[in-house]
């Protein structure tokens, strides 16, 4: 991603397909670990189990609209957008 908000679709087809090991169209179970895993590390250098869990639940209750406990491309493109806004809003404060 390049400094500014800009998300392509190239960026969001290759984190879909890094974390999609099984090609099945979705992220879930194990791949979704990871991902959030990646994600949580990104935010919060020191976390545990538990906020693994948290951040899990939150994330979906956030975005998993079909509730189905997978990501899909969708759902993804709306994580990667909100956290690419938050980053601008760390570098950038309008305070």
């Amino acid at each position: 991603m390049n400094g500014a908000t800009k998300l392509t679709k190239d960026d969001i087809e290759r984190v879909f397909s890094l974390y999609d090991r099984d090609n099945n169209g979705t992220i879930e179970n194990e791949e979704l670990r990871g991902f959030l895993k990646d994600l949580l590390e990104l935010v919060k250098k020191d976390y545990d189990a538990q906020d693994l869990a948290d951040f899990e639940e939150t994330i979906l209750r956030g975005v998993d609209y079909n509730q189905d406990g997978k990501i899909n491309k969708k759902e993804l493109t709306m994580i990667l957008l909100a956290l690419a806004k938050h980053n601008l809003e760390e570098e950038h404060p309008s305070a």
